[in-house]
């Protein structure tokens, strides 16, 4: 499995019985901020996302999906540590995982937007992945001057569906900072990419070696890309709600 990685497309409405055993799986921080988020279809997007997370990271781990506990990077990246099936982690070794995470050598990431999520498992691959659902951006322009360089901004300027190509460029570079753990805090211009094909063309100082630029086919209405270290192929499944275990 090492020489591979997956992508799984989740579909996010589903039945409130749905969203109901997904948020049992869920830890109580996580409940807490599905709680506090103000409409109803973000909370249910919010809950099936991290569920379903859970879930696939539970088949890998061969644990029950309470039993994965997240820790963050400094930028709000997660990584896992299985609990075990016993749940019984110490006090003191749950602090030290809140404070040192990437302990784990199974990678994965996680994006949604509109009624559907991407989560790709990475396995020994670091990853990161995004997906935009296509909607009308206000000043476009100048978007597009604080995020893409000169020759990125021609290609939109001169694209059949220049928003199309927009998002696009964002989602390749938002998911090559999450799998570098810095997301937004670095600058969307220190990424330039290639579209046809896909490629990254410069990354920031330090992190060049070995970054590969994939398109994710996604239904017309988004897009998405994925970044993966090293030459892994790259496999897309389909989530089905109604597979989930009992």
């Amino acid at each position: 499995m090492n020489d591979r990685v997956q992508v799984w497309q989740i579909p996010l409405h589903v039945s409130e019985e749905t969203v109901q055993r997904y948020e049992r799986c869920l830890a109580e921080d996580e409940r807490s901020r599905a709680n506090r988020f103000r409409f109803p279809d973000d909370r249910r997007r919010f809950i099936v996302a991290r569920g379903t997370l859970r879930y696939l990271l539970s088949q890998h781990f061969q644990c029950v999906p309470h039993d994965i506990a997240f820790c963050y990077g400094k930028y709000g990246k997660p990584s896992v540590e299985p609990v075990g099936l016993e749940s019984q982690m110490s006090a003191e070794r749950q602090t030290t995982a809140q404070s040192a995470p990437g302990n784990c050598d199974f990678h994965f990431n996680v994006s949604h937007s509109g009624e559907l999520a991407l989560c790709v498992l990475g396995y020994a691959h670091r990853v990161g992945i995004d997906i935009e659902k296509i909607k009308k951006i206000q000043r476009l322009d100048g978007m597009m001057e604080r995020c893409l360089v000169s020759s990125e901004q021609r290609y939109v300027e001169a694209a059949t569906h220049p928003l199309k190509a927009f998002l696009t460029y964002w989602t390749c570079k938002e998911a090559y900072l999450k799998a570098i753990g810095l997301g937004l805090s670095q600058s969307m211009t220190s990424v330039q990419v290639e579209i046809d094909p896909p490629r990254l063309t410069a990354v920031p100082t330090g992190c060049e070696d070995g970054w590969k630029l994939h398109l994710i086919a996604v239904p017309e209405a988004y897009t998405a890309a994925l970044v993966v270290a090293g030459g892994a192929s790259v496999d897309v499944k389909h989530w089905a709600h109604s597979t989930m275990p009992a």
